[in-house]
């Protein structure tokens, strides 16, 4: 689903993956005004990250996702990188559907500094109180 807004929230369209979706987060995305596509309207379930990673990347779109062992796997690193992807990783695996949706938001500002100020290929981390900080590059 894709979301286009006009106003001041306005960036880029943030790709929420399997791990980090919910209706919760749909809901609280879509009142914010933040542009975004989930990982069910365009992949199986059980899609292979890097086969989605990959094509995510082509499309322009920002990878949000809570699984933070994706950026230490070799096949997933090399995705964000030959895609030249940003990938953000929340460092709270464990948060409820609603305080995902929180973060989420409150990031929001810093994830849209962090494309506009960042090449990719980047990986990031969130923190709970919405912080973004650059991982490597």
């Amino acid at each position: 689903m894709t979301v286009t807004t006009e106003g001041p929230s306005v960036g880029p369209t943030l790709f929420i993956d399997r791990d980090t979706w919910s209706a919760k987060l749909g809901t609280a995305l879509k009142a914010a005004g933040i542009p975004f596509e989930a990982h069910h309207n365009h992949f199986e379930p059980d899609e292979i990250d890097a086969t989605w990673i990959r094509s995510v990347a082509a499309r322009g779109w920002v990878i949000v996702t809570r699984d933070k062992a994706i950026r230490h796997r070799p096949a997933e690193l090399a995705a964000v990188r030959d895609g030249r992807a940003h990938l953000f990783a929340l460092t709270s695996g464990n948060l409820s559907a609603a305080d995902t949706a929180a973060v989420i938001v409150a990031a929001w500002p810093h994830l849209r500094k962090a494309v506009a100020r960042q090449r990719a290929p980047a990986l990031y981390a969130v923190h709970r109180d919405g912080r973004v900080v650059l991982l490597k590059r």
